[in-house]
């Protein structure tokens, strides 16, 4: 697959389980491994054969029997940084293989509360180590908000390690009533294996881990009522790699996931994710409880086991109470807040880079084109108009002909000529607005006033890829270009790794 033209923003989203890997723009990373190294349980004695030091990804999973795996990132926290320096370069050199990585900015993706220190290192190894063009630091539930078109939202981030229950206001993420639950796709595991040895099976080996994943991610579930599941009697046949099988029962698959909402059943002391979410909603002002249900945000891998929204839908309706009498925001307010939003115009850059052939080029002067290969240095502007309406045209009594045939059809709805076959909407743009009026118009789009629901979720196609992909949207914004930071200006300000991204919105 080629590389996209230099200047392109690379997005890397490393995190505790898997490592997503690609470019802004795209719909989808290029690169999806798991986050583990592997190194040799024996020294080897046999001569003549090249033997990595250190497996990285699907190549330490692919002979995860005879390596010793590690896992350096834990409950999202780097626990080993000599791994974490092998995955870095293992992107960089084995899988993007770019020459000369001084023509990419880097979007790096980060979890909230994330150490000043750790931080600073992290792009001090990025600029000094991989030579960056650019770099931005990204809280990844502002990505997950952005995913599904959201500046406001509650956000609930489930991960391998860590799950987040975070409020978005207007771009900003409200850190006093952010809550961190050590509760997520790792703990499923331990219940998972704690539930298969009561049935007899016990897995014992150095990629155990693995393996209870790898069942948990094919047939895990969510059930409504857990004191009367569905009934089912067929047992899972689950092949183990010494070729023995094993059957699972099924019930095992429902009460793995149900840890999420009942943290007692491995004994720990805290609150499940409906708690935690009035716990958070009660830090906040009341004008915004509102609002935070109507657009709740779901995003991360452990929670795409089937069933989750409906349940949590169910759980926080009883636990809707505690927090008594839920103010609705006015229809004036509403308009206000619509009539306020502006679109931010982009900003002049002084010296860009070539889209075309890569070139510096300096536009102080008013170039519009590049010197080295000719190429328009402008990006094509698309206008937004984010407070007005649209305004359907006024039907005009005309004859529809068919521009293939030249045949008059006299049904005005049809989309294809009846005599010819062939598309007659594509060639004549006076019956766009026919194709108009038949459009319905998108759900998450439509006013707050229109459905008496309080609890609204907002769901990405691909939860495990809804962190990438907002940061493959906001990548590529021309205004979201003024954001990255260079490596001289971290050395002068490392506080421009802070800078708040809810300005090119222009809220």
């Amino acid at each position: 697959m080629p590389l996209p033209l230099p200047g392109t923003p690379i997005i890397i989203d490393i995190g505790s389980a898997y490592i997503k890997i690609g470019f802004a723009g795209e719909p989808s990373p290029r690169f999806i491994f798991p986050c583990i190294t592997g190194t040799e349980k024996y020294q080897s004695v046999m001569v003549d054969v090249g033997a990595k030091a250190v497996y990285v990804g699907d190549d330490a999973m692919k002979m995860r029997g005879v390596l010793k795996v590690n896992y350096p990132i834990q409950r999202g926290v780097i626990m080993d940084w000599d791994n974490y320096y092998e995955i870095l370069n293992h992107i960089f050199y084995t899988l993007l293989r770019i020459e000369n990585l001084s023509y990419y900015p880097v979007i790096y993706v980060e979890h909230p509360f994330v150490p000043r220190e750790t931080k600073e290192y992290i792009a001090r190894v990025l600029f000094e180590t991989h030579r960056v063009k650019s770099l931005i630091m990204m809280q990844s539930p502002l990505l997950s908000s952005f995913s599904v078109g959201l500046t406001t939202g509650l956000v609930i981030e489930s991960g391998d390690g860590v799950t987040w229950i975070v409020p978005i206001i207007n771009g900003l993420i409200h850190h006093a009533a952010v809550q961190k639950l050590n509760l997520a796709g790792i703990d499923v595991n331990h219940n998972l294996k704690s539930l298969l040895m009561r049935e007899g099976i016990n897995i014992e080996s150095s990629a155990g881990s693995e393996i209870i994943k790898e069942i948990k991610e094919k047939n895990c579930y969510f059930v409504l009522d857990p004191a009367n599941p569905p009934k089912a009697t067929d047992n899972y046949t689950f092949p183990m790699p010494d070729g023995s099988v094993k059957e699972i029962p099924n019930h095992i698959f429902y009460e793995a996931p149900e840890v999420m909402f009942q943290p007692s059943m491995l004994g720990y002391n805290m609150m499940s994710i409906p708690q935690s979410v009035i716990y958070c909603l009660q830090m906040l002002s009341k004008e915004h409880w509102y609002e935070l249900l109507n657009h709740i945000v779901i995003s991360g891998g452990n929670l795409s086991y089937s069933g989750f929204d409906e349940r949590l839908k169910q759980e926080l309706n009883t636990l809707l109470p505690q927090l008594g009498s839920i103010p609705r925001p006015s229809k004036k307010k509403l308009e206000e807040e619509s009539e306020s939003l502006k679109v931010l115009e982009g900003i002049m850059k002084s010296v860009d880079t070539c889209p075309h052939c890569g070139a510096l080029v300096n536009l102080a002067d008013g170039k519009t084109n590049c010197p080295e290969c000719g190429a328009e240095m402008s990006l094509p502007q698309i206008p937004i108009d984010l407070g007005g309406q649209i305004e359907k045209k006024e039907k005009k009594q005309s004859e529809n002909i068919c521009p293939h045939c030249m045949k008059k059809i006299m049904d005005e709805t049809s989309v294809f000529c009846p005599f010819c076959g062939k598309n007659i909407l594509s060639h004549s743009p006076k019956n766009m607005d026919k194709l108009i009026d038949k459009t319905s118009v998108a759900k998450e789009f439509m006013d707050l006033d229109t459905s008496n629901e309080l609890i609204k979720f907002y769901v990405p196609d691909n939860l495990q890829y809804a962190i990438f992909n907002g940061a493959s949207i906001l990548g590529s914004l021309p205004s979201f270009q003024s954001l990255f930071v260079t490596y001289e200006e971290f050395q002068v300000n490392p506080d421009l790794l802070y800078k708040d991204i809810s300005e090119i919105f222009n809220i």
